[in-house]
């Protein structure tokens, strides 16, 4: 790893209104979905969906693709650096990873029911939030470099099932019901009871910075006292929000990627002619979990959201029918107030006379 000078330490993300940075510790272990070796890891990433808000996707005429937005990692970094006093903006680093790929996603989620995703609370925090983007599947390398997604593989957000994102105990996540049963991908396995155990391995799968979605590993967990959350030594960015996060050992989800240390630092380097320049790349965390800057990434215990009771109790609400003596009441309430409405019409067309 390069040895370089750290000037400052800039928050950002793929979404700068939900951003939740994250970080790399040691090395970057981020990897495309194609390039793992790992049989087990990209069934899992099947199941994960990017969540891309509705101005970066295009509908064809035929309805049959979405054009994505031709927006680069690099793009969009220099995009959200400008500023008054910096309006050409401070652009990525040079050898960036994944500088020219896209990154239009927002946030991440995974399947738990052939309906139910979830997320991170942060990403889904009002109605708007469910209605004014698309949860899109297969959003990675070699799916997306011509710019379009295949429509039956987007879903839209139906209804927030049930959400919490307190300030007092940090408690952050989202399970929401997608419009239709997804197609041709297997709700993921997820702890149900227990809890992880210091030490224990885990890996995720989500979208870092908006990108295609990416696995990082070789991590493990560093803390557990938190009844609501555990922290881990993740590599992981803005965008990863609402990862589903893995035991390393048996696959099952462990719990919700939803905060983290920086992203992206400020470096001070040289060009060809030996002219100091600003860039912005990765924040490394070379001695792991050590804090401020780089005190781990908080994961929401899954167990936190009862699924299995919430969503039973979801698809079983009755709907109360109305009898029809309230309904009667009702009516005769209607056309009380219309009666009323129309008196007082008239009398202000008598004062105005």
């Amino acid at each position: 790893m390069k040895s370089v000078l750290v000037l400052t330490v800039l928050c950002v993300s793929a979404n700068v209104a939900a951003a939740q940075p994250k970080v790399a510790y040691g090395d970057d272990n981020r990897i495309d979905i194609v390039d793992s070796r790992d049989a087990m890891r990209k069934t899992l990433a099947a199941s994960t969906a990017t969540q891309i808000k509705n101005y970066k996707l295009t509908l064809s005429e035929d309805k049959a693709t979405y054009a994505l937005k031709n927006e680069t990692l690099e793009d969009f970094m220099l995009m959200i650096s400008r500023s008054w006093w910096n309006p050409e903006g401070t652009p990525l680093c040079e050898g960036e990873k994944f500088a020219k790929q896209l990154s239009v996603g927002n946030c991440s989620g995974f399947l738990v029911g052939d309906k139910y995703l979830v997320t991170a609370g942060h990403c889904m925090a009002s109605e708007s939030d469910c209605s004014g983007a698309k949860w899109v599947f297969d959003y990675k390398k070699g799916e997306v470099e011509d710019l379009t997604i295949e429509a039956s593989k987007v879903y839209s957000c139906k209804t927030i099932v049930s959400q919490k994102l307190t300030s007092s105990d940090k408690m952050d996540y989202a399970l929401i019901e997608l419009d239709k049963a997804v197609e041709g991908k297997e709700p993921l396995k997820f702890r149900t009871e227990g809890e992880i155990a210091l030490g224990e391995g885990v890996f995720v799968i989500g979208s870092p910075s908006g990108l295609p979605l990416k696995i990082s590993g070789d991590a493990t967990v560093q803390s557990t006292s938190n009844t609501v959350y555990f922290n881990a030594d993740l590599d992981t960015f803005g965008g990863n929000s609402g990862s589903a996060v893995f035991n390393s050992r048996s696959g099952e989800v462990e719990g919700i990627l939803v905060r983290g240390a920086k992203d992206y630092a400020t470096y001070t380097k040289k060009d060809a002619d030996g002219n100091e320049y600003q860039c912005m790349g990765v924040n490394y965390c070379e001695n792991g979990v050590t804090g401020g800057s780089c005190g781990g990434e908080a994961v929401t215990k899954i167990t936190n959201l009862e699924i299995e009771k919430t969503i039973e109790e979801f698809e079983n609400k009755v709907v109360v029918e109305p009898t029809a003596e309230e309904v009667a009441l009702a009516n005769a309430d209607a056309a009380s107030a219309a009666f009323l409405a129309e008196i007082n019409g008239i009398l202000d067309d008598a004062e105005l006379q």
